[in-house]
């Protein structure tokens, strides 16, 4: 008899254990903007909480998003804000994206460093990306050339370069659409006539020139550092991202508590973004 009694407790006991080691895993896809800053985070949070098994992955903000409301993961990286589409996917399922905004960002425009141009107009820049503009010399340069380097369409960076530089309108055709930050520093790293756009974080001055920008012509361009971005003068700032399905709960909520912390945000600093506050 006492067998069968604790056989129902046995059962119990097997299943609460089941819920709370699957409450402190901890599993954060999307934006390769955040990927570094989350990589520090989740190793910092991880050394404070060594219950919780976590994991970061990239592969974009789209689809960090769509792996949130798919419930494969749950804390979802964006480098821009949700999307109508994602936000009424999430309202398909009865549930709604909650975002955290955890650190600022200064798109930086980066070129070869044997390019001779300084500055360049936000509506240059529209034009070089719209197919318009195709050759160096018509914004005061060298007889080169352009090659125009994005993102890739999955990227939250493609989407908030498209919006804001090119006001919605299509990048041009022969545009190389890479996967990462990084790899488009390298592109222009390996090409004379090349331009791109990358987080301010990933910016490596030694390799490549980093455009100032103006936002109509005549006007002196500012640069993305630490005064123009927390200032939000710079004409290509803009917060980075966390998502949720809902409001942050258990582990996730832990988390982003940290993230938002004064530990947390030092780490943005680390990392080469800035802060929130």
């Amino acid at each position: 008899m006492k067998r069968f009694l604790c056989f129902p407790l046995l059962v119990v006991m097997i299943i609460s254990t089941g819920f709370s080691a699957q409450s402190k895993k901890l599993k954060i896809a999307g934006s390769t903007t955040v990927l570094p800053i989350s990589q520090l985070w989740l190793e910092s949070f991880m050394k404070k909480h060594p219950d919780v098994d976590g994991s970061v992955s990239g592969g974009g903000t789209g689809v960090g998003i769509s792996m949130l409301l798919n419930g494969t993961c749950d804390i979802a990286n964006a480098s821009r804000e949700a999307k109508k589409k994602e936000i009424d996917s999430a309202k398909d399922r009865n549930m709604k994206l909650v975002a955290t905004k955890v650190a600022r960002d200064g798109l930086a425009i980066v070129v070869n460093p044997s390019n001779n141009v300084d500055n360049l107009t936000l509506d240059q820049l529209k034009q070089i990306y719209l197919g318009k503009i195709d050759n160096w010399k018509q914004v005061g340069g060298a007889n080169l050339p352009i090659v125009a380097v994005g993102r890739d369409i999955s990227s939250g960076t493609y989407g908030f370069f498209q919006e804001i530089v090119l006001g919605g309108g299509q990048y041009r055709k022969d545009m190389l659409a890479l996967a990462s930050n990084a790899a488009v520093e390298h592109a222009v790293v390996q090409t004379p006539g090349a331009i791109g756009y990358v987080g301010m974080g990933y910016v490596e001055p030694k390799k490549v020139k980093v455009l100032s920008i103006s936002t109509k012509k005549g006007e002196k361009g500012m640069m993305p550092t630490e005064e123009t971005v927390m200032s939000g003068k710079y004409p290509l700032f803009r917060y980075l991202y966390c998502y949720t399905l809902g409001e942050p709960k258990g582990v996730a909520a832990e988390f982003l508590r940290f993230v938002t912390s004064a530990e947390g945000q030092s780490l943005v600093k680390k990392a080469g973004f800035l802060p929130v506050k």
